[in-house]
């Protein structure tokens, strides 16, 4: 009896599982963008849409800091200047949804310190169990596309 019980409750439990969570992403670049040019990251443009999210914007940055880009400080002009054209700086946006089973979107829009036009945008999304089930999936999903973009 125990054992048709297990055989039969275990993959119900798996399927419920995976169809409870769910995880997007997508990499779209500009026409005319060559991402490879880019080098270095400076931060300090992120938006969150929501302070409390500043967490997951941190989590995002420490992301980006993890790819083949090196990070420059804001106030080392000297190095701003000589590497100039190859420096990208994001815009990270982060909303979530404050059920469970909610919705967290991470979008990262990476833009050209020159000339401030947008080279490239991530995106990602997580439906989890719980709120902080949520964000990690899309985190998860973000540093794949991090890693994808950037390797």
């Amino acid at each position: 009896m125990i054992q048709k019980f297990i055989k039969y409750i275990i993959p119900i439990i798996a399927m419920i599982a995976l169809m409870t969570s769910c995880v997007s992403g997508k990499i779209v670049l500009s026409n005319d963008a060559n991402i490879s040019k880019y080098k270095y990251v400076i931060f300090g443009k992120e938006t969150s849409g929501d302070r409390e999210l500043d967490d997951v914007v941190m989590s995002v940055q420490n992301q980006i800091a993890e790819t083949n880009l090196i990070v420059l400080s804001a106030s080392n002009t000297v190095k701003i200047i000589e590497y100039s054209d190859s420096i990208l700086t994001p815009n990270i946006h982060v909303t979530s949804e404050k059920w469970d089973g909610g919705h967290t979107y991470i979008t990262v829009t990476f833009y050209d310190y020159n000339t401030n036009q947008s080279v490239a945008v991530i995106k990602s999304s997580g439906i989890g169990m719980t709120v902080s089930h949520d964000q990690n999936i899309a985190l998860s999903a973000i540093r794949k596309k991090l890693n994808k973009l950037f390797r």
